[in-house]
């Protein structure tokens, strides 16, 4: 059986690590002088040697004959066990398998009491150290605390927040860091030539780009290229293998997005569902290459764009974001983190992403609220003759309309004024007390009190009434019946006027409309009657 390629090329000295070199020269000044910390915390993304870097630590402060800057020699009896997993002292655990308190206490709490078989130290390597349990943690504190003079424990994960700050502080903390592209690419190369193979430049980057810093997925996706069975492979035949990731595609799309290219930035989404790309995977890599770009807008430092993109695709970012803000930054990832949310809600795969699209390039109105007439105290004009008008005729529908015409837009009351509006206003309430009795009683504690520009401002005495016309339905509700009696479209709002005194179309309602006491508060403030109330 064949071994992958990022077993067959873990690391067996320091020197063969690949990047994180402020962890290494501290582990190796540590060892060569005999200063090893009795407990480390390894933690960082996935794939970029934490496990390798903890087995060689544990290879070194056990080798028989141990090479200067603090190298394993690797022929030794003991580093021959460890290479061949055969070490008694050496107990890796995996955390996520083993949870429980219970299996701490059996497989390091009463293992830690026995001195090493073989080796010098006896070293426990706990792996996803983050899934252990509240009380298997609290167990593993003690003996972390003060373990014997010949244990030590290295401790790995890929989420350092989820463990205790008491774990924490007893240990050494080495935070790993994402591979840069150019070394990762280095150890691809490095790793064809060993095989035989004969790799583009092109394949070896955009092998390094697809893995993300991550050493294992990059010699993981180049092992796939391999199993062509060719020994040239060039950029054609490896994108048969390669996630569709498209750094090219990507750029390009930031940039139509940019310059407002509606068109063609629809065309290129629904060329990605064309060519059978996962747009979910698409979307997750363009804001993660937007945010890129806006990190680099706010440092300006390129070193940070040459860890994850070749020098061409760098150069184009840089270009490309000198014409937009950070403020454009941030509204495009936020648009496009909204479309990702969208992607379960809709059975049209790519229309998120559109909608995302639109909004960004196109100039579409946004509705902005009218603002609230700045309250005027309620003034009684002084009797006088007003002409009656209180027979308004509605607008006649004509028998034929055509429904192609554009829909009117809100038209003014010619010759109405607020004197007009509360002489009809009972009117108004007729026609809603007949459908929604509840809104009606909340009306009548309310009364017009100003007109202007097609707004209509009622003043109520309450806000629970307020707050109930004011709903949706109720709203659409008062506007029709508006209609109806004037003819007329008018926008409604509302507030509360507490100095207002009773609404005077109370006065103007027959009484033998009016309800029952008991139902009536109830209905205004809607409230249920309860068996035995009114008694």
């Amino acid at each position: 059986m064949s071994i992958a390629l990022y077993r067959k090329y873990r690391p067996k000295t320091f020197s063969e690590v690949t990047g994180q070199q402020h962890i290494k020269v501290t582990l190796q000044n540590e060892i060569e002088s005999d200063r090893v910390a009795h407990a480390y915390l390894f933690c960082g993304p996935r794939g970029t040697g934490k496990t390798t870097l903890a087995r060689l630590l544990s290879k070194s402060v056990n080798c028989l004959d141990l090479q200067p800057s603090g190298e394993p020699c690797n022929k030794c009896a003991s580093c021959e066990e460890i290479i061949g997993g055969r070490a008694l002292d050496i107990i890796e655990i995996d955390a996520a398998s083993h949870t429980g308190v219970d299996n701490i206490r059996e497989n390091i709490i009463h293992n830690a009491r026995f001195t090493p078989s073989k080796s010098k130290s006896k070293v426990f390597i706990i792996d996803e150290v983050h899934m252990l349990s509240i009380s298997a943690f609290n167990a593993l504190l003690k003996i972390l605390e003060e373990p014997p003079k010949y244990v030590i424990f290295i401790l790995a994960t890929t989420e350092a927040h989820k463990v205790p700050a008491t774990i924490i502080s007893r240990c050494q903390r080495f935070d790993f860091k994402k591979i840069v592209l150019p070394e990762l690419v280095d150890r691809l190369r490095w790793i064809s030539l060993e095989e035989g193979m004969s790799v583009e430049e092109q394949v070896l980057k955009l092998v390094a780009m697809q893995s993300g810093g991550c050493v294992r997925d990059a010699e993981s996706l180049l092992e796939q290229i391999f199993s062509l069975g060719e020994k040239t492979i060039s950029l054609d035949q490896a994108e048969l293998i390669l996630p569709k990731a498209d750094f090219d595609r990507l750029i390009k799309f930031f940039e139509m997005i940019i310059k407002k290219k509606t068109p063609d930035a629809i065309g290129l989404i629904n060329g990605l569902v064309s060519d059978g790309f996962d747009l979910s995977r698409f979307t997750d890599n363009f804001i993660e290459f937007t945010r890129q770009a806006m990190l680099y807008k706010i440092t300006k430092n390129p070193d940070e764009l040459a860890r994850d993109f070749e020098e061409s695709i760098a150069r184009r970012i840089i270009e490309a974001v000198s014409e937009i803000s950070e403020r454009d930054l941030v509204n495009i990832i936020e648009k496009f983190l909204s479309a990702r949310e969208l992607f379960k809600q809709t059975y049209i795969a790519q229309l998120p992403l559109e909608i995302a699209v639109v909004q960004l390039t196109s100039a579409i109105p946004v509705f902005q609220p009218r603002p609230m007439p700045i309250s005027q105290p309620v003034v009684r004009a002084p009797e006088q003759k007003i002409q009656e008008k209180t027979n308004i005729e509605p607008v006649k529908k004509t028998e034929e309309t055509n429904e192609s015409a554009p829909v009117p837009a809100v038209e003014s009351l010619p010759g109405a004024d607020l004197s007009e509006i509360n002489s009809a206003w009972p009117r108004v309430l007729e026609k809603i007390k007949t459908d929604n009795y509840s809104l009606y009683m909340s009306l009548k504690m309310g009364n017009p009190i100003h007109l202007a520009d097609n707004v209509l401002t009622i003043g109520f005495l309450f806000e629970i009434q307020r707050k109930r016309v004011n709903e949706v339905k109720g709203k659409s509700m008062l506007c029709e019946a508006i209609k109806e009696v004037f003819g007329k479209n008018l926008i409604v709002e509302t507030r509360v006027e507490s100095a207002m005194s009773l609404p005077q179309n109370q006065k103007e309602i027959p009484a033998e409309t009016i309800a029952d006491p008991v139902d009536e508060i109830a209905n205004a403030f809607g409230g249920t009657i309860v068996a035995g109330a009114k008694s």
